[in-house]
């Protein structure tokens, strides 16, 4: 509610000056006209606030992240157990929150305060996941919105987490890949022909090893153009196809059968879907909706359409465990657990379980094949790199009139 400032004069003829309280200004106005009161001139009070307008520090205004979603459904959660509201819940969430991710928090405490749930206000936004949102709008239905809030603040935790070991392990080995791959390049196109200008001035017979490094060298310089403009087309080529759904269905399927990497996608799409599932449905989800959410979820869009295929058979009266089995690619063990599941009646509380042990899985496959790569690229590279210098150094020894051998 905001607080006007007004001048009015009554039936009297008297001149008041006071304040009123209203949602709008227009409210206060009609407010004020139902005591009798005519408005001469009214203005919004306006409050003093200790939230900083600026930053010295430019990612302050950097726009919402999912670490900043996770800090704030845990500090919402926490205040109302407390016994605070939700709307002040939200705004004191907004008060201390980062510049460039209030009006985010500004905008949700609007629809609240004009009688909207949280749910449909983070739907709207379109920026919080499926998952969350789903958890959420059940928290409001059973009133346990401060339990499934922090559910849903966990579970964006552990998923960036692992999306973030995952760069971290994938990251070193590019970057050293790309840097040997510059590195090799400028040789060839600018250190090569130098050597191969000097060498024919001096008259001198190349070494095996460094004329066919100047052969390579010459070879690209001349298909250098065309090598790099099929490295464009097939990168734009590739953008397309993976943003076209029937080729992402191949792509994204392919990428399950590469050895090793293939195994680690697999545990991803696993964990993914045993941790959803175990939520929603602990959460009273119906399995129906669970597996609706799930298909949206699912990054791998092979994987979707087998979740989206399972979905359309649980309709018509099947077993989860039946059409998931059916080449989902999900693991073996998780398939025959959520059999058992549905027939005990506790699969919630089993793909909790699963969760937790492929989990483990994962960041155990993730660790190995970092150390796989690593001592892959480096042979690589330093062969790579140390093929280039040893060409090098023996066409300097010849040069300076010294034997090859």
């Amino acid at each position: 509610m905001a607080i006007f400032n007004y001048t009015a004069r009554s039936r009297t003829g008297q001149q008041v000056v006071d304040v009123v309280e209203g949602s709008s200004r227009d409210v206060a106005i009609m407010q004020l006209r139902g005591e009798g009161l005519m408005v001469i001139k009214i203005d919004e009070i306006k409050k003093k606030s200790d939230e900083k307008e600026y930053s010295l520090n430019p990612f302050d205004y950097r726009s919402i992240r999912s670490q900043d979603v996770e800090d704030a459904f845990h500090q919402i959660a926490v205040m109302l157990r407390s016994g605070v509201s939700l709307l002040d819940a939200v705004e004191l969430t907004r008060k201390h929150a980062r510049i460039g991710t209030r009006k985010v928090w500004k905008s949700i405490a609007e629809r609240i305060q004009q009688g909207g749930r949280l749910s449909d206000a983070l739907k709207e936004l379109g920026m919080f996941s499926n998952l969350s949102i789903q958890l959420i709008a059940v928290g409001e239905e059973t009133g346990g919105l401060s339990t499934v809030m922090n559910q849903a603040a966990v579970e964006m935790a552990t998923t960036r987490k692992l999306k973030k070991k995952i760069v971290k392990a994938v990251k070193g080995p590019a970057f050293t890949l790309l840097f040997a791959i510059g590195l090799v390049a400028f040789m060839l196109t600018s250190v090569v022909p130098e050597i191969k200008k000097l060498l024919k001035i001096m008259g001198k017979p190349m070494p095996p090893i460094t004329q066919a490094l100047i052969d390579t060298s010459d070879w690209f310089i001349t298909h250098g153009v065309i090598i790099g403009v099929f490295a464009v087309i097939f990168i734009v080529v590739f953008v397309v196809l993976y943003n076209w759904p029937p080729a992402r269905w191949w792509i994204d399927r392919f990428a399950l059968r590469i050895p090793l990497i293939g195994h680690v996608f697999r545990l991803s799409g696993t964990v993914l879907f045993c941790r959803g599932m175990g939520l929603l449905l602990s959460s009273g989800v119906l399995i129906v909706e669970a597996l609706r959410i799930m298909e949206a979820l699912h990054g791998n869009k092979y994987m979707a359409s087998h979740v989206a295929f399972a979905r359309e058979r649980v309709l018509q009266g099947s077993s989860l465990g039946e059409p998931l089995a059916e080449k989902s690619y999900y693991m073996p063990l998780v398939l025959q657990m959520i059999r058992v599941g549905e027939n005990s009646g506790t699969l919630d509380d089993i793909l909790v379980e699963m969760t937790e042990y492929h989990n483990e899985l994962l960041e155990e496959s993730i660790d190995k094949l970092t150390g796989m790569i690593a001592p892959f690229m480096t042979i690589f590279v330093g062969g790579l790199i140390g093929f280039v210098y040893a060409a090098f150094l023996v066409a300097m020894f010849s040069a300076a009139g010294g034997s090859p051998s």
